[in-house]
C-alpha cells in the first residue's frame, strides 16, 4: 500500500515538473518577436510587414531586427527602408545600413552556412499611443530581386535600462 502511494506521488511530481518545464520553455524573453521568410528572392517592392500591439505607454522599447543570410548574399552591406505607422496613422520612415561582412569578406554573425545577425533599429523608443503598430520593411539594395537573405525577424523588447 505504501509503495502504491509513493508511486502515485512520483508520477504526480513527474507530471508537474514536465508541465513547469513546458511552460517556462515556451515563454519568449521578448515583448514581441516574429520571423518572416523572404523566400528565394526578395523583390525590392515587396514589403515585409510586422504588426504588434502596445498596451502600456509608460515603458520605453528597443526595436531590433534579426537577419539571416546565406553565403549567396552578394554584398557586405545591407540597406533597408522602414515605415512605422502608429495607431493614429502617423508615419515614421528610416533608411538603415548594416554591415553583414567585414572588409575582408568574412561574414559577421553566428552560424556556418546560415549567418544570423542582430541589428539594432531603434533604442529607448517611447511608443506614445496604445494600440496596433505596423512596421513595413523593404530592402534598399540596387537589385530588383535580392538573393541570400533568408528571413527577417522583428524583436521588440522593453528597455530595461530605462526602468
Amino acid at each position: 500500500m505504501a509503495h502504491r502511494i509513493t508511486m502515485k506521488k512520483i508520477n504526480l511530481y513527474s507530471v508537474l515538473l514536465t508541465a513547469m518545464l513546458l511552460f517556462t520553455q515556451c515563454e519568449s524573453p521578448h515583448f514581441y518577436q516574429e520571423q518572416k521568410s523572404v523566400g528565394e528572392k526578395w523583390n525590392k517592392d515587396s514589403a515585409i510587414t510586422f504588426n504588434f500591439e502596445i498596451k502600456d505607454t509608460t515603458e520605453a522599447f528597443n526595436l531590433s531586427f534579426l537577419s539571416r543570410n546565406t553565403n549567396e548574399y552578394p554584398y557586405s552591406n545591407f540597406y533597408i527602408f522602414t515605415k512605422l505607422i502608429d495607431p493614429k496613422g502617423q508615419e515614421f520612415t528610416d533608411t538603415l545600413q548594416y554591415y553583414l561582412a567585414m572588409p575582408d569578406g568574412e561574414w559577421v554573425g553566428k552560424g556556418k552556412n546560415l549567418k544570423e545577425l542582430y541589428l539594432v533599429y531603434r533604442e529607448n523608443v517611447a511608443l506614445k499611443d496604445t494600440g496596433n503598430y505596423k512596421l513595413s520593411v523593404w530592402h534598399g539594395m540596387r537589385d530588383e530581386n535580392l538573393i541570400g537573405i533568408e528571413d527577417i525577424s522583428l524583436i521588440v523588447d522593453k528597455n530595461k535600462k530605462a526602468q
